[in-house]
């Protein structure tokens, strides 16, 4: 098993890449990781929620400074992501094939399904404490193309949205909690 099928396998049973998975806080984060990339707001009309990241993992965080979306970018020829004990930022060759990944969530006992399938596309579906994650293999390497005898996973995507508190003083500001 690949580094990366092994990182993305716990991924899928644990909703976490070292610290980060939904529900974290964005401040124990930078505590943990340091600084993270900052991005744009998600939205043109509105502050919140915003985009962050840490290699190849970005992050969409909530006004009341919690990730509530993680998405893991695997189409480049690596992926960047903290180690899971030591928080360090590593890298690791990123190609990975269904069968593969799929012998690998057998592996480590993590319950999966298989989506409906689109065009060009299928998707693996876990669950864990009511975080979702969808990983995401094309199908094909261009739409002309025939269909793949393997199909290389492309992205994850994990989402647990929530009702968020109400903002703290120290949540106003436009630190975004992580100055």
């Amino acid at each position: 098993m690949t580094a990366s099928t092994r990182i993305l396998a716990e991924f899928a049973r644990t909703a976490r890449i070292g610290p980060i998975g939904c529900g974290a806080a964005l401040p124990e984060l930078v505590a943990a990781l340091g600084q993270p990339f900052v991005g744009d707001p998600v939205y043109d009309t509105s502050h919140w929620p915003r985009w962050f990241g840490y290699g190849n993992l970005q992050l969409v965080v909530c006004r009341c400074r919690l990730v509530v979306q993680v998405i893991v970018t695997v189409w480049h020829e690596e992926i960047e992501v903290p180690d899971a004990r030591t928080h360090a930022m590593v890298s690791h060759p990123s190609e990975v094939t269904y069968s593969r990944f799929t012998a690998a969530l057998d592996a480590v006992g993590c319950d999966w399904r298989r989506e409906q399938d689109l065009p060009w596309q299928c998707t693996v579906e876990t669950e864990v404490d009511g975080i979702r994650t969808g990983f995401v293999f094309v199908t094909t390497e261009g739409y002309d193309e025939p269909p793949l005898a393997d199909p290389v996973l492309n992205k994850a995507v994990s989402s647990a949205f929530h009702d968020c508190p109400p903002m703290t003083p120290d949540q106003e500001g436009d630190d975004f909690g992580v100055a």
